[in-house]
């Protein structure tokens, strides 16, 4: 029978190395393809997205966690039974006198073996395990909050990015134009001296110094522009010279109190740092759970043993007693089984002495106070950044309803004074000159304006919820 377990061992263990000796699977390829570019081209957040998605840090933040629970399910696993066999000989010899003289010396001699199969079965500690599931799933949860994390930080900076690049592209445009302007005032001035009209010279020189300066703003804007557009593609994976940006303005959010208290909620529930602060503090209180399981005994392993021990003697030659000679009275064989169980108990004396349940605690205690401060930040996050937004808001309100009346008026009141024969042309550039100034103005309230929202999508930690209950 321990010859036939022997056996079977030996084809488990082989056939175990013939697996492992196997070539493994080519591993599948994780290159991503360049996503089609859409009508139009495509909007903010689809980039903020695409660069979220390939974001390298939140990558190796998903490896990590996906490593810790392949580690937390061997640290769970049972461990595997032990089988023990074993095999042992004896042979002894001995010679017997005795005490009658007719009785001559005889040889004898015995031999046995006894064969020995032993299964030890480890036994895992459930109470413990229970709070390290606990422990190592909420490590699992804090490792995916810190890819989702880096994810949306790469969203968010992507979005700052194009708000940049669109504020550089209607700069380049007014540079450009002012460019133009600026040398139609230049050739009415030198046209004007040479007909010997003429104010003063300076005016040229005055002209041509601020048609050189709009020049090198609108180059300075483009090479900006060019260089945060190269970092867009990058982030999101796109070919430079794919790369479409559509512009759309956001929709207003709420500003009632209905929409600032939903908000908050909203942000405890999708902030990647408070998501990976709660998993902290579910940990920190698994811990103090698994300290206080240590402190039950259990067993370290479960054994039981199969024993047969078989034996044999022989007398050799024979004897004479009383004048008759007497044989050999040939072999003897016996043979014994035994059972046995055993079990081993660890006994956790150091464990009852020691100070892991207080430290555990003080850990507990430390994450909770770093939950309730973050929830208290977060919560003050929300309420600074619609403070600002309310603000922006009302202005941008007066600037785009009035601005856009004032832009009709002075264009069309400048399109009348091109056409009469009174007005000087070099006046009428300078005043589209002046024109292009207030619409930097208006232009940089509507930046203004969106980029706070983009800051109140921040402290939310995602697109603002538009919906019945946060409308105004």
């Amino acid at each position: 029978m321990a010859l036939r377990i022997a056996a079977l061992a030996c084809v488990v263990a082989l056939a175990a190395a013939i697996r492992a000796e196997a070539p493994a699977e080519a591993p599948v390829s994780s290159a991503q393809s360049v996503p089609a570019r859409p009508a139009g081209g495509w909007s903010w957040d689809e980039l903020a997205r695409l660069a979220g998605e390939r974001a390298d840090k939140a990558k190796i933040e998903f490896l990590k966690a996906a490593a810790r629970r392949q580690k937390l399910d061997a640290d769970l696993a049972w461990k595997d039974p032990q089988l023990r066999i074993g095999r042992t000989w004896e042979d002894s010899w001995q010679r017997s006198r005795h005490r009658f003289p007719d009785i001559r010396e005889r040889p004898e001699n015995g031999s046995g073996d006894t064969y020995t199969a032993t299964l030890r079965l480890y036994i895992s500690n459930p109470f413990v395990n229970h709070y390290v599931r606990r422990a190592g799933e909420a490590s699992i949860q804090s490792l995916e909050a810190r890819a989702k994390a880096e994810q949306y930080a790469i969203y968010c900076e992507v979005k700052s990015l194009c708000l940049e690049e669109e504020r550089l592209k209607r700069e380049h445009a007014r540079r450009t134009e002012a460019e133009t302007l600026w040398t139609r005032v230049r050739q009415c001035l030198d046209r004007r001296m040479k007909e010997g009209v003429v104010k003063s010279p300076l005016d040229a020189v005055k002209a041509e110094i601020a048609r050189e300066r709009a020049a090198a703003r609108a180059e300075e804007a483009a090479q900006e522009r060019r260089q945060i557009r190269r970092e867009i593609a990058f982030l999101a994976g796109i070919p430079e010279r794919e790369l479409a940006i559509r512009y759309t303005p956001p929709e207003p959010p709420s500003t009632n109190v209905a929409f600032a208290a939903a908000l908050a909620e909203v942000a405890f529930a999708r902030r990647p740092d408070l998501v990976g602060a709660l998993a902290e503090l579910e940990s920190a209180r698994a811990n103090v759970g698994a300290a206080k399981a240590a402190h039950v005994p259990w067993f370290d392993f479960v054994e039981g043993s199969y024993s047969r021990s078989s034996g044999r003697e022989r007398d050799w030659g024979s004897y004479k007693y009383l004048g008759v000679e007497w044989p050999d009275r040939g072999h003897r064989r016996d043979h014994e089984d035994d059972w046995q169980i055993r079990a081993a108990i660890t006994l956790p004396i150091f464990t009852w002495f020691g100070s892991s349940v207080k430290m555990s605690r003080l850990v507990e205690d430390a994450a909770d106070v770093r939950v309730q401060g973050l929830r208290a930040a977060i919560r003050n996050e929300v309420e600074c950044a619609l403070d600002d937004f309310r603000a922006s808001d009302l202005r941008y309100a007066r600037i785009s309803k009035d601005g856009i009346a004032f832009l009709k008026k002075m264009e069309t009141r400048l399109s009348e004074f091109a056409e009469s024969a009174a007005v000087k042309p070099d006046d009428v550039c300078r005043a589209q000159i002046e024109l292009l100034d207030y619409r930097s103005f208006k232009d940089e309230a509507e930046f203004d304006w969106v980029e706070r929202i983009l800051m109140l999508e921040t402290v939310s930690g995602g697109p603002l919820p538009y919906n019945a209950a946060t409308s105004k």
